[in-house]
């Protein structure tokens, strides 16, 4: 009946602190184990970090499945969508007002001023801050300047495909085959694997959300009726016609082309183009979502942006980016009081100076 069997023979017997830390320290601590490691699961890459060196996929973080997902549509065979080039002029509508704002106006640079005296600020290489309802730019800095955008480039991607989706070109259902090229894309990725299919809502929001670059690949090649070419050159071409006249693209998710040329633009044109993803309420869903799933929610997604996942009162997108040469970037929008202001900053060595740096400027301009 002396005999005890929740500890193996002479361990603890004349130590009741040693024999409670065993009994008890050693389980807990297996749990807090096992709670931190699902953490780092469900958070994905760290931070916003778009890596600039694509991830070998012979050693990816997340293996891709054997099999495609179940209840993913999967026809025989997808017919591609038309060319995103060849698009009638019709699929292709000019960005609308919003919030009492006419943005076929241009930007008045009038007032702006050039340096606030907040702390990061000198950390920023371009950017921007607007009221889009008065047209007024209170803040400038580079605004005009052409630098690399990295992941900022998907808003053009997601911009191309709600077009071509209001075009009634393709649905939100459009079944998308994983191609091998998309594949081969490193980076922020959800790991696409060529026996899948997905539709075109559940690569979007990997997209707008976790900043798949393979994603982003798959539905400009898509939309490009197979053609990566044709797609970049309907992006160029958008562009142009939005007036984004310090902008340039060589590839539909920012990690730069196969000639290790970068997408371009300015504060200014990121700031017009998130305006016009204004205008789709799904875009700005997506982009305000902090966490979501992929894959029947095998894949937890979790957004890129701290500026949405931190609560930042009123911010409701849009993008971030980040490679070397580019530095940490993010594009936003914020809505405070029926007042809505949109902002871009390029340029920085980490991404918490300019978060802290987007937060003080939010504040400031709605002091203005």
């Amino acid at each position: 009946m002396g005999e005890r069997y929740d500890l193996p023979n002479g361990v603890g017997g004349s130590n009741p602190l040693l024999r409670t830390v065993l009994v008890w320290g050693v389980p807990l601590l297996a749990w807090v184990l096992l709670i931190v490691g699902w953490l780092a699961f469900a958070d994905g890459c760290s931070g916003d970090a778009d890596p600039e060196t694509p991830t070998p996929k012979s050693a990816p973080a997340t293996p891709p499945p054997e099999a495609p997902a179940a209840g993913s549509p999967k026809p025989a065979a997808p017919a591609p969508a038309t060319p995103a080039a060849e698009a009638p002029a019709s699929a292709k509508p000019e960005p609308q007002g919003h919030d009492g704002a006419d943005s076929r106006q241009p930007y008045d640079f009038a007032g702006a001023v050039s340096h606030i005296g907040l702390p990061q600020e000198n950390g920023c290489a371009t950017g921007i801050l607007v009221d889009p309802a008065t047209r007024k730019v209170l803040w400038a800095k580079n605004a005009d300047k052409a630098v690399p955008i990295a992941s900022m480039t998907k808003m053009m991607t997601l911009l191309l495909a709600e077009e071509a989706i209001a075009a009634g070109k393709v649905t939100r259902d459009t079944p998308i085959r994983v191609t091998v090229a998309a594949y081969k894309i490193g980076g922020s990725q959800v790991w696409l694997d060529p026996k899948e299919t997905f539709p075109l809502r559940e690569l979007l929001k990997t997209i707008a959300v976790k900043s798949a670059n393979d994603s982003a690949y798959l539905v400009g090649e898509f939309l490009g009726g197979g053609s990566m070419a044709a797609f970049i050159e309907a992006m160029n071409a958008r562009a142009k016609a939005l007036g984004l006249t310090h902008t340039r693209f060589y590839d539909a998710h920012g990690l730069g082309d196969d000639q290790g040329r970068d997408n371009l633009s300015s504060a200014h044109d990121m700031a017009m183009l998130a305006e016009c993803l204004l205008g789709y309420p799904e875009v700005m869903r997506l982009a305000a979502t902090r966490m979501d799933t992929f894959r029947d929610g095998k894949m937890m997604l979790k957004n890129h942006n701290n500026l949405i996942t931190s609560r930042v009162p009123g911010v409701d997108g849009l993008k971030t980016g980040y490679t070397k040469r580019a530095g940490f970037c993010v594009t936003f929008t914020c809505k405070r009081g029926g007042r809505r202001l949109i902002g871009c900053v390029t340029g920085y060595k980490t991404y918490r100076d300019r978060d802290a740096f987007c937060k003080a400027l939010l504040d400031w301009g709605y002091a203005q």
